[in-house]
């Protein structure tokens, strides 16, 4: 029995501009596939996730001689070894932590690993409370991740990447496994379905953060395992394909969080179940808003080369092309280009083979010129006004009107902004406003054209500083960001407006500032440094000026107390007197 077998066995903010772009692509658009660097090892039920720097990374998964336990990282068109994790089993999921590591699980090991893509090593990332086979993994707007399920468990837990620890939290009413996830814009997780002792599971359920607890929503008109999940710009969820009780299917049915109801939409062309994305996966949701199924099985375990793209605004599907090799159970991730790479997977029929394959995909686009942006820093302020710079702002006739796009990784949720304010080259937005923690996509659209994203996450600065003067010196104190999305400082660095300042190492939250002059005043500002970079620079602090130490005063006689010194002192003074007026003279 091969390790694939296995898995069989477990048998709202705006969206302005989408529209226009859905209604300016073109009927006979081509989409393009094209063939990438394979991998250096076939798997498939691996993990994948894209990094900090743009760059894909994949773990573990099973191949034909049994369970991987290495993994490989692509970047600028090549595969490179990333080690071993030190974990293996028959699925495996990954999720990417606001550090910019990636919180890696494999069924069957409680242990659960770190990636560090800057130092290209594994960490030891905590032990959860049991070992889950097929539960869910999402990340949190809190930045926390959040386990659900799996096996024959009703239970979830917590990981914090702050202590790197695992917490449980409120157990679903019933077992999923197998099960579609996925976070609605109000932070709670959506759980579809899935699989459980007494075969299809009927329930949907619905997880607060906030109170750590569940609660039933409607349920799914077909109850399914291995079926797709993702997450649409209006906010609600559309749920397509799966293995049913009658078999894999082709039904598609969308949840709207607000209504809590489930209603059918357009089926799929081709029954398909385990879609690239892995057994979890979500199919990628693009800039355009339309969602990419590709691969995946039928009943009969034959794979659909031929993908399919959802266009929310009419409720159908279309033809997207074929993959080289239609296969099942491989990774999915969407790139800042807008491209998507697929990568791996195994076809049954025949017989087991696992690929090493890897394939892109490039969407069709409105004609006319795509604006460029400008190199952005990784970490940006949460809750303001973004700019961005660059060429092409307001398109070929010039006087057009970009928007933004901001698209978080995890979850695919895609948002729209109009400017505050902008010119060919610049772009503002207004306030952002508090935004879930994760990796984004930011790209600016024009005429419909995408430009190509750059990647962004949301953190607070440090607070004002303030600082006590000295002589030559300020001792300067802050208290740390309020929120960094689960990315908690290694360090803080401290400039003053003249030049010199001072470093010191988390949790400690001052440092002293030497060199300085004087009674000369000085501003000062403080920079977190992440694990992934340095994060956005605090407001000034007031002037603060330093001060000489005053010089020695008159010493008191040593052995006398203060009433034996001023009586001392009065005794002196009278004494004096005498003298300027002459000592009195005897009668004689």
């Amino acid at each position: 029995m091969t390790p694939a077998i296995l898995v069989r066995q477990w048998a709202r903010p705006a969206v302005v501009g989408l529209a226009a772009l859905w209604c300016q692509l073109p009927a006979s658009a081509a989409v393009g596939w094209n063939v990438d660097a394979s991998l250096a090892t076939e798997r498939g039920q691996h993990a994948g996730a894209l990094l900090d720097d743009g760059s894909v990374a994949v773990f573990a998964g099973v191949y034909r001689f049994g369970f991987l336990t290495n993994g490989e990282r692509y970047t600028a068109g090549a595969w490179s070894s990333i080690g071993s994790p030190g974990i293996a089993g028959n699925a495996t999921e990954a999720v990417t932590l606001g550090t910019g590591q990636v919180l890696v699980r494999s069924d069957g090991s409680a242990e659960a690993r770190l990636y560090d893509p800057v130092a290209n090593a594994w960490l030891a990332g905590g032990t959860q409370s049991a070992t889950r086979f097929l539960p869910s993994m999402t990340l949190l707007a809190s930045g926390k991740v959040l386990v659900a399920g799996g096996s024959n468990l009703n239970s979830a837990e917590l990981y914090d990447p702050e202590t790197r620890t695992w917490t449980a939290t409120g157990s679903m009413s019933e077992v999923h496994r197998a099960h579609s996830a996925v976070l609605l814009r109000d932070g709670r997780v959506l759980v579809a379905s899935g699989f459980g002792p007494g075969g299809e599971v009927f329930t949907a359920e619905l997880y607060d953060p906030v109170l750590g607890t569940w609660s039933l929503a409607a349920p799914p008109l077909v109850p399914r395992h291995y079926a797709s999940l993702t997450l649409l710009p209006d906010g609600r969820a559309l749920l397509a394909g799966g293995f049913t009780a009658g078999g894999v299917t082709t039904h598609a049915e969308i949840y709207d969080p607000v209504a809590n109801t489930w209603t059918a939409t357009g089926a799929l062309n081709f029954p398909r179940n385990g879609v690239m994305g892995s057994p979890m996966g979500q199919a990628p949701l693009l800039a355009s808003g339309q969602v990419l199924i590709a691969g995946g099985a039928d009943g009969a375990r034959n794979p659909q080369p031929v993908a399919e793209l959802y266009n929310p605004l009419t409720g159908t599907w279309s033809p997207a092309g074929s993959m080289g090799v239609g296969r099942e159970n491989g990774t999915a991730q969407l790139l800042p280009s807008g491209d998507v790479l697929f990568t791996g997977g195994f076809t049954s029929t025949p017989s087991t083979t696992f690929y090493p394959l890897v394939d892109r995909y490039t969407p069709a686009v409105p004609p006319g010129p795509a604006p460029v942006l400008d190199p952005l820093s990784l970490l940006q302020r949460a809750g303001t006004a973004l700019t961005l710079a660059g060429t092409g702002f307001a398109g070929g006739s010039g006087s057009s009107t970009p928007q933004l796009q901001l698209q978080r990784v995890e979850n695919g949720a895609l948002s729209s902004w109009a400017p505050a304010s902008y010119t060919a080259t610049s772009f503002t937005s207004p306030p952002l406003g508090a935004l879930p923690a994760g990796l984004y996509i930011a790209r600016l659209v024009v005429d419909g054209v995408p430009s190509a994203g750059q990647l962004i996450r949301f953190t607070d600065p440090a607070g004002t500083p303030g600082g006590t003067p000295g002589n030559g010196q300020v001792t300067v104190t802050w208290t740390p960001p309020v929120d960094t999305g689960g990315n908690p400082p290694d360090s803080y660095t401290v400039t003053s407006n003249a030049g010199p300042g001072c470093t010191v190492a988390a949790p400690a939250t001052s440092c002293t500032v030497t060199g300085l002059a004087n009674g000369t005043p000085y501003t000062f500002t403080v920079q977190a440094q992440h694990p992934n970079g340095p994060g956005p620079v605090s407001a000034a602090s007031a002037a603060i000026t330093p001060t000489a130490a005053p010089g020695p005063g008159p010493r008191p006689v040593p052995g006398l107390s203060p009433l034996g010194v001023a009586l001392t002192a009065f005794l002196a003074a009278a004494l004096a007197g005498w003298r300027r007026r002459g000592m009195p003279r005897l009668r004689r």
